[in-house]
């Protein structure tokens, strides 16, 4: 039986596979909730209509603004009050529901994703999850039919995924009535029209009989004193959508708008960045579809050499990679979706790998659109270039991709390494520090009764190869994690590279088993015959993440080791000389 211990993702760094939070697959939500399904389906059916009439994407973009009258009529159909509950005025979706109908507002326009992403997804959620009865009645009546729009406020100008050691501090009054916030944060999405803003400030706390300074969570207005926007950003994508910078100059926060407790703003935030993941994926998936479909109508156009460019292999290698990714990252959706929906599963981990994933996707496919269309990707007024500008920002959004590779590996080895001590103890702080990426960050993998190295399902034939090698490859990843440790022992948590290759291989794995599941259940539903595309999806994606996980796994060895340690002489060489610096090739200088 599964628990919330338990991590599929983190049972496989352990050899481990937990296939009852995968298989069966989930099934649809026009399944588990028809009411709610029809909610979804009448939100895409309305962002639709509104494409090309009062969505205008080319123009957010020129203007570097949403007008008004866009975020009145998306008050007017609900989705300004996505994740806030019924009984105060908004839809009160489910985690999967949420996602589906981002998906489609992410494939329409990224400006509106962000704004509807921080409103629904970060400012309301934070108040639903952590407010107070009386903070829930003061703002989320307004925040869900659109008399203001909320605002998550953490990161600072010298503090980015490390948030924990933000800078803003927070003091309260001797008579207890109010706390002062001084600070500043930066790329405040809505920041500087939000009417509530959740904030994070550190705050002296008693522990242990001593006094030290803890990560606290506020709810802030612009209307309190103290409060200034410094200032708006112009960036490279996602312009419609506007990041604020806010100053916080001994700002009075009334005592009542404490967000949860003191020295408890942790685990505001790491509740909130947690679930906000899949919904950033979710965009990403949905973005990508939209980008192959226009890459298939361009590719079906477009002549050259006397032939439409879908004639040529390179075009079609790149629309099958595309594909294939998407039917990977779609099938990690259900998956996650079904994790969070459940509520008594850690889905930190898988949170975490579809966002890289996902995110990883759309950049990809946003490039190959650019350089598919040739000069017409490069400038406007067609789209192309546009989609990329506005797919970069994914991959930093939600904690960096880097960062969040560090999270995945750290906690995978975690459980192995606790049989020696000198690691585990070192493991404590840097999984403590990456907690903000995810929750319940020390929970371990527990060898139970009914855990195996292997996939324990029937499987149609046609997937019995690649479950066959799935079962190979976790095995694998466990014995490579083992003798990571045991080679680097407690210096393992500076091994970023060591690190980031165990991360890959459990990325591909976890979008593996999910593209398994998902096949093994439509073949289940529709019959062979009726699934020979999906398939073929399925064939190349276990294909070609195998071919990754192998890559990765040889890596891992002492020859490349060699290659590392001269990837950092290289990197103090350049570090030394503060650039290139070898003598220029032609001139001598």
């Amino acid at each position: 039986m599964a628990d919330q211990q338990s991590s599929f993702t983190r049972g496989i760094f352990a050899g481990v596979i937990l296939d009852s939070l995968l298989f069966p697959y989930p099934r649809s939500l026009d399944e588990r909730n028809p009411d709610e399904a029809r909610t979804v389906r009448r939100l895409i059916k309305s962002l639709r209509e509104m494409e090309g009439d009062l969505i205008k994407p080319a123009k957010f973009d020129e203007e570097e603004t949403i007008p008004d009258d866009v975020i009145r009529a998306f008050a007017e159909i609900g989705m300004l009050g996505l994740t806030i509950p019924k009984k105060y005025g908004g839809l009160e979706l489910s985690a999967s529901a949420y996602a589906r109908v981002f998906e489609t507002l992410s494939a329409i326009d990224g400006s509106l994703s962000v704004l509807v992403g921080v409103h629904c997804g970060l400012g309301s959620k934070a108040i639903v999850l952590h407010g107070s009865d009386q903070q829930k009645e003061r703002y989320l009546p307004p925040l869900a039919c659109g008399d203001f729009l909320a605002a998550y406020a953490l990161t600072e100008p010298e503090i980015g995924s490390d948030a924990q050691n933000i800078k803003t501090t927070a003091t309260l009054s001797q008579d207890g009535s109010h706390w002062r916030l001084n600070g500043q944060k930066i790329w405040i999405g809505n920041g500087h029209r939000a009417g509530v803003i959740a904030t994070f400030a550190q705050a002296f706390v008693q522990r242990r009989g001593e006094s030290v300074e803890r990560m606290t969570a506020f709810l802030v207005r612009p209307d309190m004193p103290g409060f200034r926007v410094v200032g708006t950003v112009r960036k490279l994508g996602i312009r419609g959508s506007t990041q604020a910078e806010l100053c916080y100059d001994g700002m009075q926060v009334p005592a009542d708008h404490l967000l949860g407790s003191i020295g408890r703003g942790f685990g505001v935030a790491v509740h909130v960045l947690n679930a906000g993941r899949l919904t950033l994926a979710a965009g990403c998936t949905g973005a990508t579809k939209r980008i192959l479909n226009e890459m298939s109508s361009y590719a079906e156009d477009r002549v050259q050499f006397g032939h439409p460019l879908a004639d040529f292999e390179i075009t079609q290698r790149k629309v099958s990679r595309m594909a294939s990714e998407i039917y990977a990252s779609d099938s990690m959706l259900g998956v996650l979706a079904s994790l969070v929906d459940r509520g008594d599963i850690d889905y930190s981990l898988e949170a975490a790998c579809a966002k890289v994933f996902a995110s990883e996707m759309v950049w990809r496919a946003a490039d190959d659109m650019v350089q598919l269309a040739g000069g017409r990707g490069y400038v406007k007024p067609y789209p192309y270039e546009r989609m990329l500008r506005d797919s970069r920002i994914n991959r930093i959004f939600e904690g960096a991709n880097e960062v969040l590779r560090l999270f995945i590996a750290l906690n995978g080895v975690q459980a192995p390494a606790q049989a020696l001590k000198q690691v585990g103890s070192a493991l404590r702080r840097p999984l403590r520090n990456l907690g903000l990426l995810g929750g319940y960050a020390t929970s371990r993998v527990r060898l139970r009764l009914g855990q195996t190295s292997t996939l324990d399902i029937d499987v149609h034939d046609r997937l019995k190869k690649h479950k066959e090698y799935f079962e190979k490859h976790v095995a694998e990843l466990g014995a490579a994690t083992d003798r990571a440790i045991f080679r680097h022992r407690e210096k393992i948590v500076d091994g970023q590279l060591v690190l980031e290759r165990l991360a890959n291989m459990a990325i591909d794995l976890f979008a593996t088993a999910a593209v398994i599941a998902r096949t093994q259940t439509l073949i289940g539903e529709r019959g062979l015959e009726m699934c020979e595309r999906e398939i073929t999806l399925c064939d190349l994606y276990c294909v070609e993440a195998g071919r990754r996980f192998r890559a990765n796994r040889n890596m891992l060895d002492s020859r490349e080791e060699e290659v590392d340690d001269t990837r950092r002489s290289v990197a103090a060489a350049v570090r030394g000389g503060k650039g290139y610096f070898v003598t220029d090739a032609i001139l001598d200088e």
